[in-house]
C-alpha cells in the first residue's frame, strides 16, 4: 500500500490553477467545460450512444480526477438524457476514475467556485470526497443514478487490480491526465495494454493529445485512432475505437459462464447486510424478494441501539487494513445519504482507542507513528484526550477524528425503507429458509412459517438468483456446509448515566468499549462466546461485562459509575476464523477436485452469500454489498483482485488447492 500526496498547487491565477508536480494546469483557462465536452464527450460520441446501449448502466473510466470536472460535464448530459429518455434501457452511469495526487478539499471547494452552473453536482461531491486513502473509494451519488469509483494512486499501479469481468468493462475512455511531456510517467505502453485488457469489444477513447507515442501506443492494443482538430486552435487530437478484443486472466479467481445479469433477486436476511444489499439492488432497477425469518428486519445483532463505527488498523496497515478503511469510508457516507431522510440516532463524536495493557499500547504506539492521513486516525497524549472525551483520561490514545456510534436498528430499518419506496423491494417476514436445493435449473426454497398459534405452513419458491444473508445460518444447506462460519455471541448492555458519565462526549473502546449517553443510557460491551448461538440473557455475562469494563477503564474512579440492571441484549454473529466476511458467489464443492485449476474453479450457479462480518458490520457491510451486487451485475467492482481473493467464500478452498494441498472432504 503507497502513501498518498496530495496535489500541491498553485493558485496565481485563481482561474488556471496549476498543478506543481507536473508544471501544467488542471483545464483550460479559456473554457475547461467547452475542452471536456469537445475533446471526451463529443468525441466518445455521447450522449448518442446511450438509447442504443445494450446494458443497463454505462461505463467511462478517465486517467486523472483533478477537479471532477470531466465527471460533472458527464454527468449534466447523462442527467439530461435520463430526463429526456426515461424508458431506456441506460439507467446508470458508472464513472471509474484515477487520481495519483488527489486535491485537498479545501483546494477542491475552490476550483468548484469556478462553475457555479455545477454547483449541486460539486457539492455531492464534496460531501462524500475521501481521505487521501490508497485504493478504491466508491461514491454513490443522485440516488444511485451516478456511480463514481475514484482509485487513489498511481494509476499504473492500480489499474491491473481492476476485474476485466468476462467481456470487459469500460465503454469510453477519457485518457486525461496532465500531458505527456510533463507527466510521461503515465504515458507508458502499460497503460495502453491495460485500457485494452479492461474495454468492451466496441469501447471508445478520446484524448486530448496527438503525441506520436500515444497514438501508436493505442494502435498497438487494437485501438483504430484518428486525428480531428484541437480545442479552439490548439492543434491535434486523437480519438478512436476498439477493434479487437483479447482477455487475458490476471487474477487467481474462479470463473463462471457468463450469463446475463438478473432483473430478480431472491434474498434471504434480515440485518444490515441484507438491508445494503436491498437498496443497492433496487437502485439499480433489479427486483427483490426478501425472505427473514424475524417479524421484522434489524431483530438479530442489527437490532442494537448504539453501535461504534470506525475502521480496523494494524502496523503492518495489510490488506485487511486496507479493506476496513475503504470500508469504513463507504459506511459513513451511507449513514449520512439516508439520515438525510431518516430518523438515525448517531453521532460524529469520534472514538478513542486506549489500551488496557502494555502489548496494547505498543501497538497504538506503532500504528499513531505510521503515515495514516490524520483526518483517518493520530495519536494524541492523555491532556488532548481527556479533553476530547470530556472526561478524566490519564493515558495517550488513537483518535479517529471521523468516528462515532449510531444506531444499527435505525440504519437498517431506514435502508429497507429506503428501498420500498421504490417500489421493486417485497418484504415477507416470519419465514423460515428450512431447504435451498437446485433442480438443475432453478433454485428451489422452503419456508416455513409460523402463524404464532403453532400452526406451521410451508411455502416453496422458485428463483434463479439466490443471496444469503442469514450470518451463521447461511451455512446450514448441503450447498453452503463448507463455509466456514462459526456463531459468536455477544451481549452488551446499557447502564444509566451518572454524574461523570453523562459528559462523556466520544465512543472509547479498549478491552471492552462505552458509548455515550442515548437517552440517558450508555452503552457498553461486550461479551463474545464463540460457537455459541444462543440469544439468551445470562448472568455470566454480566460479569464478563463488568470484568472488560474493569480491564478497560478500572483505573478510573467513574468506572464504579457503570452499574448493570436488567437494561440489554444478547446476538450472534457470524465470523470467520481470518476476521474477514465471505461475499460473493459459491463454489461448487461437489465438483471441486486436486486437479481443478484455481482460475477455473466452478461455482455454483445463481447461488451467491454475504455473511462472517463478525462485530466490524456496520465498518464493512455496505462495501460488501456494493462488492457483491457488482459482480452479480458484471458492474467495475470496488474492490482490487487481491481483496476480492480475500474475502471469495471459497478461499481456504482455493488456498490448499494453490498449495497443492488435500482438500476437505464434502
Amino acid at each position: 500500500m503507497s502513501q498518498i500526496t496530495p496535489a500541491q498547487i498553485d493558485w496565481s491565477d485563481p482561474a488556471a490553477p496549476l498543478a506543481n508536480q507536473f508544471g501544467d494546469f488542471y483545464f483550460s483557462k479559456k473554457d475547461g467545460v467547452a475542452e471536456t465536452d469537445y475533446v471526451f464527450v463529443q468525441h466518445n460520441h455521447l450522449p448518442q450512444r446511450w438509447q442504443p446501449h445494450p446494458r443497463r448502466h454505462f461505463c467511462v473510466a478517465e486517467t486523472g480526477f483533478g477537479t471532477g470536472l470531466n465527471l460533472m460535464v458527464l454527468w449534466r448530459h447523462f442527467r439530461q438524457f435520463r430526463q429526456a429518455n426515461p424508458s431506456a434501457h441506460c439507467q446508470r452511469l458508472h464513472f471509474v476514475s484515477f487520481e495519483k495526487h488527489p486535491l485537498t478539499a479545501s483546494d477542491l471547494d475552490r476550483a468548484h467556485q469556478q462553475w457555479p452552473e455545477f454547483a449541486d453536482m460539486a457539492a455531492q461531491i464534496r460531501a462524500h470526497y475521501p481521505m487521501a486513502i490508497d485504493g478504491c473509494h466508491r461514491l454513490v451519488l443522485d440516488d444511485g443514478m451516478v456511480i463514481v469509483d475514484l482509485w487513489l494512486g498511481d494509476v499504473l499501479a492500480q489499474l491491473p487490480q481492476l476485474g476485466a469481468g468476462s467481456d470487459g468493462v469500460v465503454d469510453a475512455w477519457f485518457l486525461d491526465g496532465f500531458t505527456p511531456s510533463k507527466n510521461p510517467q503515465m504515458w507508458q505502453p502499460e497503460l495502453y495494454a491495460q485500457m485494452a485488457r479492461l474495454s468492451r469489444p466496441d469501447a471508445t477513447v478520446a484524448t486530448f493529445t496527438a503525441a506520436s507515442a500515444v497514438r501508436k501506443g493505442l494502435i498497438a492494443e487494437g485501438f483504430a485512432m484518428e486525428k480531428a482538430q484541437g480545442f479552439r486552435g490548439k492543434r491535434e487530437m486523437i480519438f478512436g475505437q476498439r477493434q479487437h478484443h483479447n482477455l487475458t486472466p490476471s487474477a487467481p479467481l474462479p470463473t463462471s459462464s457468463s450469463t446475463p445479469p438478473p432483473t430478480a433477486v431472491t434474498l434471504i436476511g434480515g440485518g444490515v447486510a441484507a438491508a445494503n444489499i436491498a437498496l443497492g439492488l433496487v437502485r439499480r432497477g433489479v427486483k427483490v424478494a426478501l425472505y427473514c425469518a424475524d417479524s421484522d428486519v434489524a431483530q438479530g445483532a442489527s437490532g442494537n441501539r448504539q453501535g461504534a463505527l470506525y475502521p480496523l488498523l494494524n502496523m503492518a496497515n495489510d490488506a485487511m487494513a486496507q479493506f476496513y478503511q475503504q470500508g469504513y469510508l463507504l459506511a459513513r457516507q451511507r449513514l449520512n445519504q439516508l439520515s438525510q431522510k431518516h430518523h438515525i440516532e448517531h453521532q460524529w463524536c469520534g472514538v478513542l482507542q486506549l489500551a488496557p495493557n502494555d502489548n496494547v499500547a505498543k501497538r497504538i504506539e506503532g500504528i499513531s507513528q505510521m503515515p495514516f492521513s490524520p483526518e483517518l486516525v493520530h495519536g494524541v497524549d492523555a491532556e488532548q484526550a481527556s479533553r476530547i472525551a470530556a472526561i478524566p483520561l490519564a493515558q495517550p490514545a488513537l483518535y479517529y477524528p471521523n468516528g462515532g456510534w449510531l444506531c444499527p436498528q435505525q440504519l437498517t430499518q431506514a435502508a429497507i425503507a429506503e428501498a420500498q419506496q421504490t417500489g421493486l423491494l417485497h418484504c415477507h417476514f416470519t419465514q423460515q429458509l428450512q431447504a435451498l436445493q437446485h433442480d438443475g435449473n432453478q433454485w428451489q426454497l422452503q419456508f416455513s412459517h409460523n402463524d404464532g398459534n403453532n400452526r406451521i405452513t410451508t411455502t416453496n419458491v422458485a428463483a434463479s438468483t439466490v443471496v444469503l444473508a442469514m450470518g451463521h445460518h447461511s451455512a446450514a444447506f448441503h450447498a453452503t456446509k463448507p463455509l466456514p462460519l462459526n456463531p459468536v455471541r455477544g451481549q452488551i448492555a446499557y447502564p444509566r448515566q451518572q454524574a461523570t458519565t453523562a459528559k462523556l462526549q466520544t465512543v472509547l473502546c479498549a478491552d471492552g468499549y462505552l458509548v455515550p449517553s442515548l437517552e440517558g443510557r450508555l452503552t457498553c460491551g461486550a461479551s463474545f462466546g464463540r460457537l455459541d448461538g444462543s440469544s439468551e440473557w445470562r448472568a455470566e455475562d454480566k460479569q464478563e461485562i463488568d470484568d472488560r469494563m474493569d480491564r478497560s477503564f478500572g483505573r478510573y474512579p467513574w468506572r464504579r459509575e457503570l452499574q448493570q440492571d436488567d437494561q440489554g441484549r444478547a446476538a450472534v454473529r457470524a465470523a470467520v476464523r481470518d476476521h474477514l466476511p465471505l461475499v460473493g458467489q459459491v463454489l461448487d464443492w461437489d465438483k471441486i477436485n486436486s486437479d481443478t485449476k484455481i482460475a477455473q474453479a466452478p461455482l455454483q450457479q445463481g447461488l451467491y452469500v454475504l455473511t462472517g462480518l463478525g462485530s466490524r458490520g456496520l465498518c464493512s457491510a455496505p462495501l460488501c454489498a456494493e462488492l457483491l451486487i457488482s459482480q452479480l451485475l458484471d458492474e467495475p467492482q470496488p474492490l482490487s483482485q487481491q481483496l476480492q481473493a480475500l474475502l471469495a467464500p471459497g478461499r481456504f478452498w482455493l488456498r490448499k488447492l494453490a498449495k497443492g494441498q488435500p482438500l476437505p472432504e464434502r
